[in-house]
C-alpha cells in the first residue's frame, strides 16, 4: 500500500472511503494521519480472527474435497492471471 497517497486520496475526496487492516509503517504511529483521514476503518492486522475462523475454514475444505471428489468447482480457487 502506498499510505501517502491513501490519505491524499481520502483528504481530497479522490477515494471516498477506505477499510484497512494493514499499514506501512506497521504499527501505525499514533500522529500517523491516516488515523484523522476522513471515512477510513482502520483494523487491527488480526481483523479476520473469529472464534468461528478455524471451523469455516474446515467447512470450505471439507467441501472442497467434496467437490473435487464429485469433479464440480471448487469454492474459493485463486485466479492467478488476476492475481487474487
Amino acid at each position: 500500500m502506498v499510505t501517502p497517497a491513501l490519505v491524499q486520496a481520502l483528504h481530497s475526496g479522490g477515494v471516498g472511503g477506505a477499510a484497512v487492516d494493514v499499514t506501512d509503517p506497521e504499527p501505525l504511529p499514533a500522529d500517523h494521519p491516516l488515523w484523522d483521514a476522513p471515512n477510513v476503518i482502520i483494523t487491527p492486522h488480526i481483523s479476520s480472527e473469529s472464534e468461528l475462523g478455524f471451523t469455516r475454514v474446515w467447512e470450505i475444505v471439507r467441501e472442497n474435497l467434496r467437490r473435487y471428489v464429485a469433479g464440480e468447482a471448487m469454492l474459493s480457487v485463486v485466479d492467478i492471471e488476476r492475481g487474487y
